[in-house]
């Protein structure tokens, strides 16, 4: 763990003075891992993309302000987030604005949905996911899909780490008893 720190340390060292190329190895390290957060919280895939591609312009440009020995992921995840919100609220001006013009212009056709072949069981957590509240599938989302301690995620959020924790502890409840609810008792357990 020492050494991806170091490389990753070096890395950012190196983009900060301009290499492309150690900024590009940094997108490659984190892109699947922030996607994964974003894509949680984006109406849909091509948003979700559309995010990480701007929190990486961001990274690059404000690079400059990360603390030299604090990890970039966490740093990479506040900026996503950022904007996120800007999206949304540009996209709550948008509503805004073409509310007052009459309405919605149609879409000609309905996108495809993404056909995923899982098992049941992975459905019915998917489906539990959705029912949290924002707070709480993002801070699973940070734990598990990105692999974040509480530490990281208290100022990736700009949150005490109690509050983490009590998000994390609610959502693994929440998602218990819907799971139990649907029958799938022996992955409730598993969130004990």
């Amino acid at each position: 763990m020492a050494d991806g720190h170091l490389r990753e340390q070096d890395l950012i060292r190196r983009a900060r003075s301009g290499d492309g190329s150690a900024f590009e190895a940094l997108v490659m390290q984190h892109t699947s891992a922030l996607y994964r957060v974003v894509r949680r919280l984006a109406s849909d895939s091509a948003e979700a993309e559309a995010i990480v591609q701007e929190a990486f312009l961001r990274a690059w440009r404000s690079l400059a302000r990360l603390q030299p020995d604090k990890p970039f992921f966490p740093y990479l995840v506040t900026i996503a987030l950022n904007v996120g919100r800007d999206q949304l609220r540009r996209q709550r001006f948008l509503d805004d604005s073409l509310e007052a013009e009459g309405g919605y212009p149609e879409d000609p056709e309905p996108g495809p949905e993404e056909l995923v072949e899982e098992a049941e069981l992975l459905r019915a957590l998917e489906r539990a996911l959705e029912d949290l509240p924002p707070a709480y599938r993002l801070a699973i989302s940070l734990r598990y899909e990105a692999g974040m301690d509480y530490r990281q995620m208290a100022e990736a959020l700009e949150l005490p780490i109690n509050t983490i924790r009590s998000h994390l502890h609610r959502a693994k409840a929440l998602l218990r008893r819907r799971l139990e609810v649907e029958e799938e008792p022996t992955f409730a357990q598993t969130l004990e």
